[in-house]
């Protein structure tokens, strides 16, 4: 994965709101620390080479936003609104984005590194080399998604719905489900442990393995 291209020396302590001050409603080399931003309604905001630390984004709709070369850490991103966007080469460590909704959106470079995705939206969206890392992934509506070069590790995917979603060539020996929607035609091709082969026999094959 490509990191975001940042030089942390070059960051303005900026408040978030600025962004509306520009004509294209574009922020960069920002550095947004312990904000809180709530019930912002805007279209096609731009963020380029800014870094969010411990900032809170509450119930905001960002439609169609583009985010390139951006760091999250310890953010709350919590049921926002972020469809048909666009993220470029964006990390995200130690963040929240419970029941946050990005569908129709397209991420490539994109990293979740430690994060709380449980009951988050992903549908419609094209994924490229995007990676989740011990990440809460429970509930997720992930369907007709495509899965170009995904790595999941350490993930818990419990109640994942995966509906029309193809999961050929993603490796889930490192996470963790006690169930998980999918239709049997879209696991081929897809790496499992022991364990998620039983569960996967018993769902799909009827088979009972004592």
């Amino acid at each position: 994965m490509l990191a975001p291209k940042i030089n942390a020396t070059s960051l303005v302590p900026t408040d978030f709101m600025t962004i509306y001050d520009d004509e294209d409603h574009l922020l960069n080399n920002a550095e947004i620390d312990a904000q809180v931003i709530t019930g912002q309604d805007r279209e096609h905001p731009i963020i380029e080479q800014c870094q969010f630390s411990k900032t809170t984004f509450t119930n905001n709709n960002f439609f169609r936003a583009e985010l390139t070369d951006v760091i999250f850490k310890d953010c709350d991103l919590s049921n926002c609104q972020f469809e048909k966007s666009s993220w470029y080469r964006v990390q995200l460590i130690n963040c929240k984005l419970v029941g946050t909704t990005f569908d129709q959106s397209f991420f490539k470079e994109v990293s979740f590194d430690g994060c709380n995705l449980n009951l988050a939206n992903l549908n419609e969206m094209k994924l490229t080399s995007v990676t989740y890392t011990e990440t809460k992934l429970t509930e997720i509506n992930c369907m007709e998604t495509s899965l170009k070069q995904t790595r999941l590790t350490d993930c818990d995917l419990n109640n994942a719905d995966f509906t029309n979603t193809s999961l050929t060539k993603l490796d889930l020996r490192r996470c963790q489900f006690k169930a998980l929607r999918v239709q049997p035609f879209d696991i081929r091709g897809c790496h499992v442990n022991a364990e998620q082969a039983l569960y996967f026999a018993n769902q799909f094959l009827e088979l009972r393995i004592d």
